[in-house]
């Protein structure tokens, strides 16, 4: 077989290069690319709209910090995760909340805390979302669960400050 004979399989068509050569991509592949581009676009605008700071979690049951919340978040839909796996689900999408807050728990007025970054899915958004209503900005975080569980829930309560 001659190399202008050898075939490609996209999308389950079957085409010689000579095929490819004279017609180019076919329009299916040709929306696929111009999908998976829009969806880099998305990606790259997301990345530079994000706010600034490093990312905080609580890991331990029982740990408790104190943020004080800028009042700025973002709204986001990611791709869901697999709990165990941590690979990505194709097709399925989460909703998150990235809040900016500065972590008071050990505040040293010599070392101000910089911006950072608390995000969560809806449940704890809600939880702080309730308190921004009533102006309470500086919350108290509590984690219940053992580091890695699927159950961990979060108690947030207005810091006694």
């Amino acid at each position: 077989m001659s190399t202008n004979q050898s075939t490609l399989e996209t999308l389950g068509a079957t085409r010689t290069l000579d095929q490819i050569r004279k017609y180019g991509i076919d329009k299916e592949m040709l929306e696929r690319i111009a999908a998976e581009r829009q969806e880099m676009q998305r990606i790259k605008q997301e990345q530079k709209e994000r706010l600034p700071g490093q990312f905080l979690s609580l890991k331990h049951d029982k740990e408790t910090r104190t943020f004080l919340f800028t009042g700025n978040y973002q709204k986001i839909e990611v791709p869901a995760k697999d709990f165990v796996t941590k690979q990505i689900i194709p097709g399925k999408m989460v909703t998150k909340y990235r809040f900016q807050v500065y972590d008071l728990t050990s505040f040293d007025t010599n070392n101000p805390p910089e911006p950072a970054i608390w995000e969560r899915g809806m449940t704890e958004a809600d939880q702080v979302l309730y308190w921004f209503e009533k102006g309470i900005t500086e919350l108290t975080i509590m984690r219940n669960g053992a580091p890695n569980s699927q159950k961990t829930t979060y108690n947030i309560y207005p810091a006694n400050r």
